[in-house]
């Protein structure tokens, strides 16, 4: 109930503005009922980044783990691709996500998960992955997962203008294509 009320807020407006007495009105439900739960909002948006996380490894261990997709833009695509419609079909991943940039009790959940999907991909490519060669898959990877988030980011701004939205993140993948392409090619 709680959560719920925290994402439908997310998903109308400002994320920056929500507090524990406007998630308690969102839920009709008393402020020190959100309290007995959460000891304050950072808690409450902690919760939705780790349903967010959650979600998110499946998608790309989906991806990874999948035989039958051997070429890398397809893997890489397929995990892009399926994180944007993750982002897009629940707007309140796409805002606790954002706020991890501004908000310093967020920051450390945004780098852990991008370091964990960062290793993800460059432990693919230490085992000879991808035929990936001519370069640091550390830093590689470190770089793709920053251009992925900087296009949600963006895309997410410009959510209220779907097409505008759509071509800065696709844009951002032609970015990212051309990163990476040296490399696995």
């Amino acid at each position: 109930m709680i959560i719920d009320a925290t994402k439908r807020l997310l998903e109308r407006g400002e994320a920056d503005a929500i507090t524990t007495s406007l998630v308690a009105a969102e839920a009709n439900v008393p402020v020190s009922s959100v309290y007995r739960y959460f000891p304050n909002i950072y808690s409450v948006h902690l919760t939705i980044l780790e349903e967010f996380k959650t979600q998110t490894d499946a998608i790309i261990h989906g991806i990874l783990s999948n035989p039958e997709i051997t070429d890398w833009r397809v893997s890489l695509t397929g995990m892009i691709q399926g994180l944007r419609e993750l982002v897009q079909d629940t707007p309140s991943f796409g805002a606790v996500f954002r706020l991890t940039l501004t908000t310093p009790e967020l920051r450390g959940v945004r780098a852990e998960w991008n370091r964990r999907f960062a290793e993800v991909l460059a432990s693919r490519w230490r085992e000879g992955r991808d035929n990936f060669h001519g370069g640091d898959p550390d830093m590689v990877a470190r770089m793709i997962v920053e251009i992925y988030c900087a296009a949600e980011v963006i895309a997410f701004e410009k959510r209220d203008e779907p097409e505008v939205a759509d071509r800065y993140f696709a844009e951002s993948m032609r970015v990212l294509e051309r990163y990476i392409s040296p490399y696995l090619d």
